[in-house]
């Protein structure tokens, strides 16, 4: 067969090219974002003003990005990062930075995307929110594996499925990072560490919870191992395989975690989605009363409610709070709390909010909104809400770029982003989550 010489690609040739850069700004990925040849390049690692040399490991026809080879000078506040285990994990990319510097570069991401997006600039910017820059976490997944050394006990590295063993995690709650290698020990010998897919540790109001994904059942001298661990260290063991049992093989029993004082505690299960830094969480709740002032005589609803996280602090604020979610088994578990609870005008509703507009008495004469979207948003359910004319809503973001389409929207229909504030609920992340309000403008008529 014949074989004709072809050139390699530019795209191909200068992915060996090494560089010097000097980034202006992060990014709201938390990459350091720099300018070369009319192309914006993309660095991990690195801060503003910061100059290194890297090398390109993408190169595309708008942007590159890019790898440190060699720092050449440091941004003034650089601090080296606290954690033994930051070279490897794939977790915490920005502990190199203090913490104030972290949410200064964060606000300013935040703010670039938002109005590039939206086309909407906040008319007021709330301090950011913040808790404890450590031991914030009360919850964490850990992954399990059984190598030539035996069983390890880890989070994954950046990119990549291989573990980076840890003995201890300083992001995570005292109670739950004191476990891992107490559970390292524990599990290794046992013949059910082939079979450990994770282990997910909780901090729940009723105390640290362990919970074990094991491929195949639970064997009775394993129960009575793991049963004595979980009595001398004060902590329950769940098993999630088939189904989600106790260590006796009996349905659990839902548990809970605070919202503030005097609020009432919702109800979760494993698996359910909760709000991981409990400071920041009590933080946006008090928050986002304060800019929703909800009044005895309105209706307002709770878009992605999950397990009512918001819904339960709103429930008497107004004549009725109605919590909407997509996950049948949360609504559930959210109507039995409520019940509890005695909680009256609080319902909640499932309904797909990322489908068509639901046909439901709910969607009638709403004074107030607030919605929490996972990281898509909320595209399904922008326009009919705008239409249902809110005098207030209260956006809670996971995703700044989500927020800025969605926002679009509401700006389109008339409304203008009154407040918009930082949520710092990942200290050392990239993670960049965040408030927003949004009000009619009665100077504009929808379009």
């Amino acid at each position: 067969m014949a074989q004709f010489y072809s050139a390699k690609s530019n795209k191909t040739k200068h992915l060996s090219q090494k560089i010097t850069l000097t980034p202006h700004a992060l990014d709201h990925q938390g990459q350091a974002v720099a300018d070369h040849q009319g192309k914006v390049v993309f660095v991990p690692g690195l801060l503003p003003s910061e100059q290194a040399q890297v090398q390109l490991v993408e190169n595309k026809a708008r942007f590159a990005r890019a790898k440190v080879v060699k720092r050449l000078s440091d941004h003034p506040q650089r601090i080296t990062p606290p954690c033994p285990h930051f070279a490897r994990c794939g977790g915490c990319q920005l502990q190199f930075a203090p913490s104030a510097l972290q949410q200064e570069l964060k606000q300013d991401a935040l703010a670039k995307v938002v109005t590039k997006l939206s086309g909407l600039a906040p008319q007021q910017w709330a301090e950011p929110l913040a808790g404890p820059e450590w031991g914030y976490r009360r919850r964490a997944r850990i992954g399990a594996r059984v190598e030539q050394g035996g069983l390890v006990l880890g989070f994954r590295q950046e990119g990549s499925n291989k573990l980076t063993p840890i003995d201890r995690c300083p992001v995570l709650a005292a109670s739950l990072s004191q476990l891992i290698t107490p559970l390292q020990t524990l599990l290794a010998p046992l013949k059910l560490a082939r079979h450990l897919g994770h282990v997910d540790l909780m901090l729940a109001s009723e105390g640290p919870v362990v919970l074990l994904r094991l491929m195949r059942p639970l064997r009775q001298d394993e129960q009575v191992v793991l049963s004595d661990f979980a009595q001398s260290n004060a902590v329950q063991i769940l098993i999630q395989g088939e189904t989600l049992t106790t260590l006796a093989g009996e349905p659990v029993a839902p548990l809970h975690y605070g919202i503030g004082e005097n609020r009432p505690e919702p109800a979760f299960l494993p698996g359910d989605f909760f709000q991981v830094n409990d400071a920041v969480n009590q933080a946006m709740i008090t928050q986002a009363i304060d800019w929703l002032q909800p009044k005895p005589d309105e209706k307002g609803l709770d878009l992605f409610c999950g397990g009512g996280n918001f819904t339960f602090a709103l429930a008497g604020l107004s004549k009725e709070v109605i919590g909407v979610e997509g996950v049948p088994a949360m609504v559930e578990r959210a109507r039995q709390r409520a019940s509890e609870l005695a909680l009256e005008h609080l319902r909640f509703e499932y309904a797909d909010l990322n489908g068509e507009a639901p046909r439901a008495d709910w969607l009638k004469a709403v004074d107030w909104v607030l919605l929490d979207p996972a990281r898509a948003g909320a595209p399904g359910v922008m326009e009919w809400l705008a239409k249902l004319r809110p005098g207030r809503i209260l956006y809670v973001a996971c995703n700044p770029a989500s927020l800025g389409r969605d926002g679009k929207v509401l700006g389109q229909y008339g409304y203008r982003l009154t407040k918009l504030g930082l949520v710092d609920m990942f200290p050392h992340t990239h993670h960049l989550e965040s408030m927003a309000l949004f009000e009619p403008d009665v100077t504009k008529h929808p379009k």
